[in-house]
């Protein structure tokens, strides 16, 4: 069975468990649940987002960082609060996980509400 992680909030849907409170009895394949199914833990990522785990929840995400290279960092849309994150990348855009911000293409746009590369900031803890 495989694993299936929201890029934004790091929820897993497990297709071994599923997820009774969304309605999933244990073993519901991926492949069964609807495409309009949002993640119920951040309501922003619908399933076409998601990225697969793989079997046993064997990471393709995010990338791991030589020790003496720069963090990663993160970046949200000041429209609608979507987050970047450059180790995970939004392989649903075609940015692979590890894809810095600035080599993310200018006219890349926010998957969630549309606004374009400019109307991010950096976050910084």
């Amino acid at each position: 069975m495989t694993q299936y992680q929201c890029p934004d909030c790091g929820y897993i849907y497990d297709e071994a468990t599923g997820d009774p409170h969304e309605g999933f009895a244990p073993n519901t394949t991926w492949a069964e649940i609807p495409d309009s199914w949002a993640c119920p833990d951040c309501a922003v990522r619908d399933k076409p987002d998601f990225i697969p785990l793989g079997t046993g929840g064997i990471a393709t995400a995010p990338v791991a960082l030589p020790a003496d290279a720069e963090p990663f960092a993160k970046w949200h849309c000041v429209t609608c609060g979507h987050i970047y994150d450059e180790a995970l990348g939004d392989p649903a855009t075609g940015l692979a996980p590890g894809t810095r911000w600035a080599d993310v293409p200018a006219d890349w746009y926010c998957p969630d509400c549309g606004a374009t590369k400019e109307d991010y900031e950096r976050l910084d803890f």
